[in-house]
């Protein structure tokens, strides 16, 4: 008999040791609280650390599969899983990031509604590398100008995908090394897919300073930014930092017209110490 869960949670890692447990146990624990309808796969590529012992140790708790061998990047390992995933939602969260208690019973909530949904997403906390919160990111209605001057629309430590999105978008550019989510989130900006926002807090992305996206852009990770957005022309006359402040002011009118009086006041607290 085919095993199909609902839910394919698809984990790329690579000498993730210190962090990865914390990423399979987040997974494990709302497997047991959704009868097993959850299935993990990790896709290392080749870890020389601890890695393969801790997934060797938790394999036959769960429906946990792995795979360690060398590949061509995240995006391409990332891909990779998608390929082996039996379910009919998607999840994407990286070994050194976790989901929060809750997360796939939110997910099974909406789906269980009447109305299609493609996409699901929530808000995400921002923790250091000992696991505390520094920062929340609150989401909000899905915007073209928002992604592109302020912030992703989505983070994927907080998205779900139904399997039909991912086959019309051809899954991660395997091109990309920093922005592969970007451009993701972008192409679902520009597709008819249906998009729904949960507003709570479902994952955690982790601070670390190994991370690739930790600290200052790189020129290669600007490249990427303008190879997904290009330039527009109002760019050349527009000063950078009135567009970012336009993204956010945008931002912010969103969360009043859906009343969230939380994320309003967390941002314009930051915005005054900052």
């Amino acid at each position: 008999m085919v095993y199909n869960p609902l839910l394919s949670i698809i984990t790329p890692s690579y000498n993730q040791s210190n962090f990865i447990e914390q990423n399979i146990r987040s997974v494990k624990q709302q497997t047991e609280d959704l009868n097993e309808e959850v299935e993990h796969i990790v896709v290392d590529g080749g870890s020389t650390d601890s890695t393969i012992d801790i997934l060797e140790q938790y394999e036959d708790d769960y429906k946990l599969r792995w795979v360690s061998e060398p590949d061509n990047g995240q995006s391409h390992a990332i891909n990779k899983g998608i390929k082996m995933a039996r379910g009919e939602w998607l999840g994407w969260q990286n070994s050194d990031d976790y989901y929060l208690e809750g997360s796939f019973e939110a997910l099974r909530n909406a789906i269980q509604s009447s109305r299609q949904i493609d996409v699901l997403y929530g808000d995400v906390l921002i923790v250091d590398e000992d696991g505390a919160v520094i920062d929340r990111r609150y989401m909000t209605k899905p915007s073209k100008f928002v992604q592109r001057y302020w912030s992703l629309f989505a983070r994927n430590q907080a998205t779900f995908f139904h399997r039909n999105c991912f086959k019309k978008l051809n899954g991660l550019n395997e091109t990309l090394e920093y922005t592969m989510d970007a451009e993701l989130f972008w192409q679902i900006l520009n597709t008819d897919v249906d998009v729904t926002h949960v507003p709570r807090f479902l994952g955690a992305f982790r601070i670390q300073e190994d991370a690739k996206t930790a600290g200052k852009l790189s020129n290669d990770h600007i490249e990427e930014r303008k190879k997904i957005y290009g330039e527009p022309w109002y760019e050349a006359v527009v000063p950078q930092r009135a567009l970012q402040t336009a993204a956010r002011g945008l931002k912010l009118w969103y969360l009043l017209t859906e009343q969230r009086w939380e994320p309003i006041k967390y941002n314009l607290v930051n915005s005054i110490q900052g």
